[in-house]
């Protein structure tokens, strides 16, 4: 037999060999059904196609969308206790972060569930524990300085949990009371990184003159003052002018319980909604926040 019609012979069978495959449904595991591929006729084509880098596969189309269920879960953060953390849902590429600090003697859980119902999938919401209190069985952060180094390991956490979908730039601190009150430092020394601010029930009275002018030379952006009480409204419309003057817009809502002409110190329901109200304004001339 010339060598020629034994190559000729050989590719045949193979390909009777695949056809007999693929009639009977049966599927080779990929590198079985190169070897027999190598074989056919358009071997060689094959092989110049793999010489010039070309590919019968589908070029990868960006990570595959984010799933969670629940969609708030804990994260593990060395050196603290576990935060909680709220995942953007369907996100594909790297989503901005909302820090949301709770008060004094709480826990993480409820803030973190207000957040979301705000926020939706358009950011991740990072809220951080804080330490325990033995004595009730809750949750505190000891100081500013204390809160802020708990937030980065938080958030270095969370970009390590979840590569590629976590934009670590400038982020959203939404406080509450003691959150609140500790969160207006840290912006005022940071607002780089915190250059717009959501404070709830606390921290207007943490805004003198040399705090506004800090947070205004460094990028501070925007501050939105969440009132549940309706005696923090003077406090807060001053510190908004002051803020306003300095050239960094800020404004003042207040959260009031339908037919009931009653404030309380809390974060959800009315306050919610007036916060909820005034994320276009939040996030005016930041892309980043766009859904």
């Amino acid at each position: 037999m010339q060598p020629g019609r034994g190559l000729a012979l050989i590719r045949s069978l193979a390909l009777q060999v695949l056809t007999f495959v693929a009639l009977a449904g049966v599927l080779l595991p990929r590198g079985r059904a190169r070897a027999l591929e190598a074989m056919s006729p358009d071997a060689d084509a094959g092989a110049s196609d793999a010489a010039s880098g070309a590919t019968d596969e589908p070029a990868a189309d960006g990570p595959p969308p984010l799933e969670s269920t629940p969609p708030i879960v804990p994260l593990a953060v060395p050196g603290y206790s576990d935060a909680v953390v709220s995942v953007p849902l369907g996100a594909r590429s790297a989503r901005p972060v909302v820090v949301a600090t709770h008060g004094l003697w709480d826990f993480p859980e409820g803030l973190c569930d207000n957040w979301r119902w705000i926020i939706g999938n358009r950011a991740w919401v990072l809220c951080p524990r804080g330490e325990p209190r033995p004595e009730n069985k809750t949750f505190h952060y000891r100081s500013g300085p204390a809160l802020a180094r708990e937030i980065e390991a938080g958030v270095q956490a969370l970009d390590q949990r979840y590569p590629g979908y976590v934009d670590t730039g400038p982020r959203l601190y939404a406080g509450f009371s003691l959150g609140a009150i500790l969160g207006a430092g840290i912006v005022a020394d940071d607002p780089a990184r915190y250059p717009r601010a959501v404070l709830t029930e606390g921290g207007e009275d943490r805004f003198p003159q040399a705090a506004v002018v800090a947070f205004a030379r460094g990028g501070g952006q925007r501050v939105l003052f969440a009132c549940g009480l309706k005696g923090r409204v003077d406090g807060a419309t001053s510190a908004a002018r002051r803020l306003t003057r300095a050239g960094v817009p800020a404004r003042v809502v207040l959260g009031k319980l339908p037919g009931k002409g009653q404030f309380i110190h809390w974060y959800n329901g009315p306050v919610a909604d007036e916060t909820k109200a005034q994320l276009d304004w939040i996030f005016e001339g930041d892309p980043r926040w766009t859904e």
